[in-house]
């Protein structure tokens, strides 16, 4: 993809959650049962930080942990806004930055839920796991979870962008596409990007960054295939 499509697209991301804010904050107003799975592996003591926090809600998970540091980032700071309306007691910061504002070494743990499949093109996406390593501690862990777009609901979006691929009208990489939010009156309030990652895909990109994999899958839902996860170490 080309750099400047991808800046274009990483600005246009944090536009559309500004925008769509409100009614996506309380879509999101509780916790996915699923995801409490992840949280076994934080301990007393940890320094967490959740990358792309939206409205703060995974906080929620460490609640019964003592001692636990979190930090929620997102570049949407209308999201920020409604995470510190909710959770007084948490540390969220506002940031659009390629580079984490944070020294090196400084988490036990990452976690980007629903995240990563928002950084367009490869090399962005590596560079955005390069600051996951550079601020992780020896021996951290990184979270990922992203959706699984290889659905029925969403092979037709997946179809037409790859279409537009192929017939040159398209500045996506292949895999992007755009998938719209829509208001109350079903009307597309935004058209969001995302890269429909698959479980080959996503351990790939992680290996490629230097970490080493633990666990790799798929969860949510009545069949257990909404979401891919992965879940791979510092050494």
């Amino acid at each position: 993809m080309d750099k400047q499509y991808a800046e274009y697209l990483i600005k246009k991301t944090k536009e559309d959650y500004d925008k769509i804010a409100g009614d996506f904050s309380r879509t999101r107003a509780y916790l996915w049962d699923d995801l409490r799975q992840f949280a076994s592996r934080a301990k007393g003591g940890d320094s967490l930080l959740d990358f792309g926090c939206g409205n703060g809600r995974l906080f929620e998970l460490f609640g019964d942990i003592k001692n636990v540091h979190y930090i929620g980032i997102d570049q949407s700071c209308a999201l920020i806004e409604k995470a510190k309306e909710k959770y007084a007691g948490a540390e969220f910061i506002c940031s659009d930055s390629a580079k984490l504002p944070f020294p090196n070494e400084h988490f036990n743990m990452i976690f980007a839920v629903a995240s990563l499949h928002h950084i367009p093109s490869e090399q962005k996406r590596l560079e955005l796991l390069a600051e996951f390593k550079r601020t992780l501690k020896p021996g951290g862990v990184i979270i990922i979870t992203t959706w699984n777009l290889w659905q029925r609901k969403y092979i037709s979006l997946i179809a037409k962008y790859t279409l537009k691929k192929i017939l040159g009208q398209s500045l996506l990489d292949w895999g992007d596409i755009f998938v719209p939010w829509k208001n109350d009156s079903g009307e597309a309030a935004a058209e969001r990007y995302y890269h429909a990652f698959t479980v080959s895909s996503l351990k790939q990109v992680i290996q490629k960054s230097g970490f080493v994999m633990q666990e790799s899958g798929r969860f949510g839902g009545a069949r257990g295939n909404y979401n891919l996860y992965a879940i791979a170490k510092k050494l």
